[in-house]
């Protein structure tokens, strides 16, 4: 069971790729032994949740807890997570996550945001964390998002201005963390 339907990724249009590649690789022209496509249910027995670990703290998800989180994102239609699998292993060595939010405003648009890019570290160098970023912004498009968004620290800015993603100094987040 996917996350999304693939289709929505085979209907890109992949012209609009923003970044610039080597080696001819592209959105729809993967490395050699990769496979772009939605989370899957059964990624948990595929790395996914030790994917995250790389990005950040997951803590102990057990199955059944990935299981009803995964219903209820795929239920909600909100969620575009896209995943790199390495073909040889079937792990997921890549992800990343294009949530839409819909508005009233902007005549019923939707707002995206990018949320939990990462490449597993032996697999980084490849362009994969391109590929994924691309894919995010051509799904975003694809729905009819008027704007999107993604937070990220000082030291990554210069990868997502690749994108002709830009920093606008009038705009800063506040946050309230309830636990870690």
């Amino acid at each position: 069971m996917d996350m999304f339907s693939a289709s929505v990724l085979e209907d890109l249009d992949w012209d609009k790729a923003r970044a610039s590649y080597k080696d001819d690789i592209s959105p729809n022209n993967l490395p050699s032994g990769y496979k772009l496509r939605p989370l899957r249910r059964s990624d948990y027995e595929h790395g996914y949740c030790q994917l995250l670990e790389n990005l950040t703290k997951v803590g102990h998800v057990t199955q059944e807890m990935f299981a009803a989180q995964f219903d209820a994102m795929q239920t909600s239609e909100m969620y575009y997570i896209i995943v790199i699998e390495y073909v040889d292993s079937g792990d997921v060595i890549g992800t990343a996550t294009m949530l839409k939010e819909h508005k009233f405003i902007h005549t019923t648009a939707n707002r995206g945001r990018i949320e939990d890019v990462v490449v597993h570290p032996a697999h980084q160098g490849k362009q994969l964390g391109k590929l994924l970023l691309d894919v995010c912004i051509l799904i975003a498009e694809a729905t009819n998002c008027y704007k999107l968004s993604l937070d990220c620290n000082e030291k990554v800015m210069p990868f997502y201005e690749k994108f002709k993603l830009k920093h606008k100094e009038s705009h800063r987040f506040m946050y309230e963390q309830f636990f870690d």
